[in-house]
């Protein structure tokens, strides 16, 4: 009766084993969704001539609390007199303030963190020429995760062009500099976004049962 009861109880606990343990991944995909807004001399209040935009990621996750991503984003700036599409490319580092992943056994591990970010850029932007200037994208943002492989994003996002002129009027760019909106006297994009991914690139188990079966294989090809 006793062997029983303790087949029974292992079988149980091999089943909970199972469904706890969760696969952990490298990298995931996914795509964001919002509005933009511009800061410059053709628009100088917060938050108006709001425009949509759209990105796609790439993140690579270092461990459960730092991550690389590049992104891309179409957005526009508008304004005064004014209405140019922008195009960036940003690449920056991520830090979570929780462990990011499904570990009920991990103490500080999360399913959802706050995170903040900053890098290096590029942006891109057209009117009646081109133009194209580095850039500091930098911000804030919350990730969530809806299930084994699939993640919420909702982030904002600031890109400080290192020039001043994303209105590409020349009327509205003065060359002293002494008409910007901010401390910088640059041309600021704003994105707010919401998005989804996809997690990939699964991650090899690196416990010590799976190193000692690795050793195993190896005596026996020998």
């Amino acid at each position: 009766m006793k062997l029983i009861r303790l087949l029974i109880f292992s079988v149980f606990v091999l089943i909970a084993v199972q469904l706890s343990a969760q696969d952990v991944y490298r990298a995931e995909i996914g795509i964001n969704g919002g509005g933009s807004y511009y800061l410059g001399e053709g628009n100088k209040t917060l938050s108006t001539n709001i425009q949509p935009a759209f990105s796609g990621f790439l993140r690579y996750r270092f461990d459960p609390r730092f991550a690389a991503r590049i992104e891309l984003t179409s957005a526009t700036a508008a304004g005064t007199g004014f209405k140019n599409p922008v195009f960036a490319t940003d690449l920056c580092g991520e830090f979570n303030f929780f462990d990011f992943e499904k570990n009920q056994y991990k103490r500080f591990s999360k399913t959802f963190t706050p995170y903040i970010f900053a890098g290096i850029g590029m942006m891109s932007y057209k009117s009646d020429s081109s133009g194209i200037a580095p850039s500091i994208p930098f911000g804030v943002g919350m990730k969530v995760k809806l299930g084994d492989r699939f993640n919420l994003n909702l982030q904002w996002a600031t890109r400080l062009l290192l020039a001043d002129n994303l209105e590409n009027i020349p009327s509205m760019n003065n060359p002293s500099r002494l008409n910007g909106t901010n401390i910088l006297n640059n041309d600021l994009l704003s994105t707010f976004t919401v998005g989804i991914s996809f997690d990939f690139w699964k991650k090899e188990c690196d416990c010590q049962n799976a190193s000692v079966r690795k050793d195993s294989h190896k005596y026996k090809k020998k």
